[in-house]
């Protein structure tokens, strides 16, 4: 990737248009969701930068319970180290290179590279290196495993490759505004796990999940019947921080056949205000995306896998007395949690099928850029953000540059 590609495919001009107010502004152009050298750049700009959602806390609840999870070309591991602290690793020995942990989740007492069998302790301390003791000034305590920031916040677990990164709760202090405290996902279990593999890029996939205008369309049969597009309303204003908000006024909704909870849920949630009550639609930026229900937890990440292939990770979280019930295949409990645990993949399915429909359309080297319409004003904020993280610097370098061979 050189500079001077970028250059070509980043121009003032456009970030100006998508700019503009939403009503006045354009798109992003196709370009940006497959050209390698932006996709390089979203990788270096945000995805090494930001906080990632990896999974959550309760799937490793033992001291020595790990997971791994790839991030474009960064493997990472999560592994409990104490009861109480969890901690991050990048999966690749400090000696030539090689990946330490080669499953995708197990319980362990120590990391032990395959290759020349150099052992980490869980905390990542470097406890043996093998004939090195004739290696000159060779200490043990120079070489753990390099650490990546992680901060668990309402049960995910959120990491960031930015050693200066800043903290990720204060950054979503505002959810409060909406009762995102109300929710009780910290006291919620994964129970289901599903991941796909899938042809589009990774914004495609966090765009759909941001606009309702596809609701009559994509999700017919599904949504559509029970929370129609009217039913929807974007809080495109309520917070500056690096969030969104969406929601379906329909007080309590949920996963079930009915709409309605079958478990239960913290009775709060009957006295929030009007434009509140119904169910979340909540993105955190780049690619957290959740729908924190009233008697459940349904989340997803997009993970960048290439510039048009990206996985898609989803799991489907209980209140921790109804996943203890469903676990032990209690007669009432077990039809329930089936219900919703159809429902989601119904919908999911159909959001999967259209943003590997619209990556194939995105492709032809004839399309301009869109514009936005009223029920897509998250998508514009959020393209504005990628414009102010990750797309703007290029941009004023090329205009600086530009004014100064002019002069």
């Amino acid at each position: 990737m050189t500079n001077s590609t970028l250059e070509t495919l980043i121009t003032k001009e456009e970030l100006d248009a998508v700019r503009l107010p939403e009503l006045e502004a354009t798109t992003l152009a196709p370009h940006y969701y497959w050209a390698p050298e932006i996709y390089e750049l979203e990788l270096e700009s945000v995805f090494l930068r930001e906080w990632i959602c990896v999974g959550r806390a309760d799937e490793i609840p033992n001291v020595g319970d790990f997971f791994t999870r790839t991030i474009a070309s960064e493997n990472v591991i999560v592994v409990r180290d104490t009861p109480e602290t969890l901690r991050g690793h990048s999966n690749f020995c400090r000696h030539r290179g090689c990946a330490v942990v080669t499953e995708k989740a197990g319980n362990t007492k120590s990391f032990r590279c395959p290759y020349h069998g150099w052992m980490y302790a869980l905390d990542g301390e470097l406890r043996g290196a093998p004939e090195f003791k004739f290696t000159a000034d060779f200490d043990k305590k120079d070489y753990p495993l390099f650490g990546v920031q992680l901060e668990v916040y309402e049960g995910f677990v959120f990491i960031n490759f930015d050693e200066n990164a800043t903290p990720l709760a204060p950054r979503l202090s505002d959810t409060t505004k909406w009762g995102r405290e109300l929710y009780g996902m910290a006291d919620r279990r994964t129970t289901h796990r599903w991941e796909w593999q899938l042809d589009c890029n990774w914004k495609a996939y966090v765009e759909n999940f941001l606009e309702e205008y596809h609701v009559p369309w994509v999700h017919a049969e599904t949504f559509q019947p029970d929370v129609p597009m009217k039913d929807w309303v974007d809080f495109p204003d309520i917070s500056d921080q690096p969030w969104d908000l969406q929601l379906a006024q329909l007080p309590l909704y949920t996963f079930s056949d009915s709409g309605q909870p079958l478990f239960p849920y913290n009775p709060a949630l009957n006295d929030l205000p009007k434009d509140f009550a119904g169910l979340p639609v909540w993105c955190v930026y780049p690619s957290f995306m959740c729908l924190p229900a009233a008697d459940a937890t349904l989340y997803y990440v997009a993970f960048p896998d290439g510039p048009e292939k990206t996985t898609v990770m989803m799991r489907l979280c209980l209140p921790n007395d109804v996943a203890d019930a469903y676990e032990a295949g209690d007669p009432d409990t077990v039809p329930k949690v089936e219900e919703y645990v159809r429902n989601s993949g119904e919908f999911i399915l159909e959001d999967n099928r259209i943003c590997e429909l619209q990556q194939a359309g995105l492709r032809t080297r004839r399309g301009g850029r869109g514009r936005y319409c009223k029920h897509e004003p998250l998508v514009w904020k959020m393209h504005n953000w990628l414009i102010r993280t990750a797309y703007e610097a290029v941009a004023s370098g090329a205009a600086t540059a530009g004014n100064g061979k002019a002069g």
